[in-house]
């Protein structure tokens, strides 16, 4: 994943990254079966699919802490 796919990703909503990562990890399933069917040739191609839903994950961990943080500090007098 490119630097500017990478920023893309941090404007997304979680609603949007969740659908990102359902469409990668559909995409990986794939690429195992063909795996397993001796289609799939290029190994790397999974892995970078493996670090992308990672990547996704953390991005809307972050969001996640960064909403429960605010909700907790507005509510504060």
């Amino acid at each position: 994943m490119k630097r500017e796919e990478f920023e893309n990703l941090r404007n997304m909503s979680v609603l949007e990254l969740q659908q990102k990562k359902n469409d990668i990890a559909k995409k990986l399933f794939d690429g195992r079966l063909q795996v397993r069917l001796g289609q799939l040739k290029n190994y790397s191609s999974l892995n970078e699919m493996r670090k992308d839903i990672a990547r996704i994950n953390n991005i809307m961990r972050y969001k996640q802490i960064v909403q429960v943080k605010g909700s907790t500090e507005h509510g504060k007098k």
